[in-house]
């Protein structure tokens, strides 16, 4: 469910309502009255839902999808209906998905800050604080941040001068950097007839206890449900973590790394500076990405990876040794 913390619910609309504007073929007689409560992803969607489905990743979820609709691609329709759910045909579910998200749901506003008041906090000039905000005690809070509408934030944490904080949860004990921006848009764009569309992001972002987050880094919110770091996690400076990744316990990642959607890292995982994940990459605990490591595929638990694109740094040795000894071998003379 989208967290009303941060996100205005704009009601339930019927089914003609939510299509408006799209170019979805709207079913005859009674399915236009059907009422819509939400939107969700195909793998969560439940019996008074809206959802889509496009690639392979959306067709294994199906199976289990209790969405009342779905968008879908002509040749997908058959598969949807197959699973008792109506299926809306357009050539463009995602873009036509993200239309509706922006009639469904609303991000907050900063609000008022004038009724707010937080015990042993230490708030510098310039902060700008939304409504229904919470900070833990012994917490600082730096000059010119920006703290936005329904942000918590744990006890003993510091938030640096001009860091941003939106649509987010930390724990405590947390240190976000100068620059720093939690909870930004996540990079979500549908492409339809018209060109790009931007997809409206509800999800969020969670720090655990004792997180690091260096100056300037990013950490996008989910499109649906939570961007997660884990407890004790260090990032270093300008790193990008994009919408929906989910991080685990006591990583460390040097500068410039870059994880794309919904990758999956384990505990004790480390990067090295300017490494990189494609979308949904799995990492498995305490594995080891050397510095510019840019793996295809997953990387298993304990295992050191090296190289573009990554494998295992013994083989990747191998080959750079092998490339050096082949460089050296004089040429043969033609006779």
């Amino acid at each position: 469910m989208v967290d009303k913390r941060f996100y205005k619910h704009l009601g339930s609309f019927s089914l003609a309502e939510l299509l408006d504007g799209t170019d979805v073929d709207i079913p005859e007689g009674q399915f236009c009255d059907l009422m819509i409560e939400n939107a969700a992803p195909v793998a969560t969607a439940g019996a008074s839902d809206i959802t889509f489905v496009e690639g392979k990743r959306g067709l294994r979820d199906l199976e289990n999808c209790k969405a009342a609709i779905c968008l879908v691609k002509p040749d997908k329709a058959e598969l949807v209906s197959a699973q008792g759910i109506l299926p809306l045909v357009t050539e463009y579910p995602r873009a036509n998905f993200a239309h509706i998200l922006k009639k469904l749901y609303q991000p907050l506003g900063y609000g008022t800050e004038s009724s707010q008041s937080f015990t042993d906090v230490d708030i510098a000039p310039g902060v700008v604080i939304g409504a229904n905000v919470e900070i833990g005690a012994g917490t600082t809070i730096g000059a010119n941040a920006v703290i936005g509408a329904g942000v918590v934030i744990g006890k003993n944490c510091h938030i640096r001068a001009n860091a941003t904080i939106l649509f987010s949860i930390l724990g405590d004990n947390c240190v976000v950097q100068s620059g720093a921006v939690l909870g930004g848009d996540g990079f979500g764009v549908a492409i339809d007839a018209k060109g790009s569309v931007d997809i409206l992001h509800v999800g969020r972002v969670v720090l655990g206890d004792n997180v690091s987050v260096g100056c300037q880094t990013c950490i996008d919110r989910a499109m649906f449900g939570d961007t997660h770091i884990g407890n004790g996690t260090k990032l270093d400076n300008l790193i990008q973590i994009a919408h929906n990744v989910r991080i685990g316990r006591n990583c460390m990642f040097a500068a410039h790394v870059g994880i794309s959607g919904s990758c999956v890292i384990g505990d004790g995982v480390i990067m090295g500076g300017r490494a990189g994940l494609p979308d949904h990459t799995s990492i498995g605990d305490g594995a080891i990405l050397f510095g510019l490591a840019s793996p295809m595929g997953d990387v298993p638990a304990g295992e050191t990876w090296s190289g573009i694109p990554a494998m295992p740094a013994r083989d990747y040795m191998r080959q750079v040794s092998a490339l050096r000894k082949l460089a050296k071998k004089k040429p043969r003379r033609s006779s």
